[in-house]
């Protein structure tokens, strides 16, 4: 059997691809001018191929220089392919065409070489739409505050300019091929490091990880940081994004808000409604083991009148000497709360006799009768005290307020001194 094809029939199917192709096929001669060129040329490039026959330097070689052209033809004639090289192509239109160019040498007594050109427009517009969104979200990403991190076997290799001053290093290099334990440690070094190793085999879905914690760095300065892992490869790969956000300014707001949900602001005692879950817990703790505490309930007398005689500022400088000289004279166990305006709570905690809470009771009474000197005025105030106890005059914490609030009450008619619940 013969698999050989008639000559004749080999014509026709080259006949066939050169009518057919979408692909611009052309001869050049050995001076750069075109010979010839299928259909498909004219409909890719618009130009009539009778127009531009003999033309050293054909019009739609728009990109490329004489000099270029002519070491094209040098490289051909020296017997070399040249497959796949992207480039621009002029339209008769005047637009450029991307196009995808190859030559093979040819070298009969007409034909220099053989040329195609497949367009390429569409894909150079998405390579450059790649390019300009990698440009964008480098830009982006150099610009960030937050810590930007490649890494792959927990080896740092790619880091924004935020890294040098989050790390404390002088350069990026120093960054590069490095742990970021190499730089910073934290409490919880081990869990945030076990969730980076195993980011691929617990999450199959690749979301991102985030956890919050404290870290050191090595000049030794203390910082809150959101830390998101983000996978970024497979799991044979392991390519990892890691994101520090610095969030120490965020943490201090957030406890300076906490602080001033459970403190008064101007005296920085417990606010009432944190002295209630104390002294709620200081009552279970006491009928657990049968102990005994006290409720103090404390009034300045005449703060008033000091208000309106002096003024608001002078009466708050009051309330703050006033707060020091209290909290002098219980212990450290003992807990101190401003109920409003120029009243107190105290707490008493782990009292075993009665004459412990006498004891602390009369002293109060001596140090808050000592002289006030703010802005040149030399104030002397009393105060009055009523006092509760566990479980003598109550066993939770409203009916322990409310006795010791009555025995205020009683004292206040006398000035100047403390009483017990009845």
């Amino acid at each position: 059997m013969n698999l050989l094809a008639h000559p004749s029939e080999v014509d026709d199917v080259l006949a066939l691809i050169w009518n057919n192709t979408t692909d611009a096929i052309f001869t050049l001669d050995k001076y750069g001018a075109v010979i010839d060129a299928n259909p498909a040329f004219e409909n890719m490039l618009g130009w009539n191929v009778e127009e531009i026959k003999g033309m050293s330097y054909p019009p739609f070689l728009a990109n490329m220089s004489r000099e270029e052209q002519q070491n094209l033809l040098k490289k051909l004639k020296n017997g070399e392919n040249l497959p796949y090289e992207i480039g621009e192509r002029k339209h008769m239109d005047g637009s450029m065409l991307g196009i995808l160019a190859s030559y093979w040498p040819v070298h009969n007594n007409r034909i220099h070489a053989i040329g195609m050109y497949k367009d390429f427009t569409e894909q150079m517009k998405i390579k450059r739409k790649l390019e300009e969104s990698e440009y964008c979200y480098r830009t982006l990403v150099e610009h960030l505050t937050e810590v930007i991190i490649k890494q792959r076997h927990n080896k740092i290799e790619l880091v924004n300019t935020s890294g040098k001053e989050f790390f404390g290093v002088n350069k990026l290099e120093h960054i590069i091929n490095c742990s970021i334990w190499d730089f910073i440690t934290s409490d919880n070094q081990d869990v945030i490091q076990h969730k980076i190793d195993t980011i691929y085999d617990q999450n199959p879905d690749k979301n991102p990880i985030t956890h919050i914690d404290k870290f050191l760095r090595k000049d030794g300065k203390e910082i809150w940081a959101e830390v998101k892992i983000i996978p970024i490869g497979n799991k044979e790969t392991a390519d990892v994004q890691i994101v520090f956000s610095d969030i120490t300014e965020k943490k201090k707001y957030e406890s300076q808000l906490e602080y001033l949900a459970y403190h008064d602001p101007l005296t920085g005692l417990k606010n009432r409604r944190m002295f209630k879950r104390i002294a709620t817990d200081a009552i279970q703790s006491a009928e657990n083991i049968k102990g005994t505490i006290a409720m103090m309930y404390i009034d300045i007398d005449d703060f008033k009148l000091i208000n309106d005689t002096y003024g608001h500022d002078v009466g708050d400088q009051l309330l703050q000497m006033f707060v020091k000289r209290l909290t002098s004279c219980v212990r450290e166990s003992d807990v101190l709360c401003r109920v409003g305006g120029d009243e107190f709570l105290v707490l008493l905690n782990d009292i075993s006799k009665q004459q412990d809470i006498i004891h602390i009771a009369e002293r109060m009474l001596l140090v808050f009768q000592e002289t006030y000197d703010i802005r040149g005025l030399a104030l002397h105030i009393t105060s009055s005290i009523g006092i509760a106890v566990y479980p003598k005059n109550g066993s939770n914490y409203d009916t322990l307020l409310r006795r010791a609030d009555k025995a205020l009450y009683r004292s206040k008619a006398k000035r100047n001194m403390y009483m017990f619940a009845n």
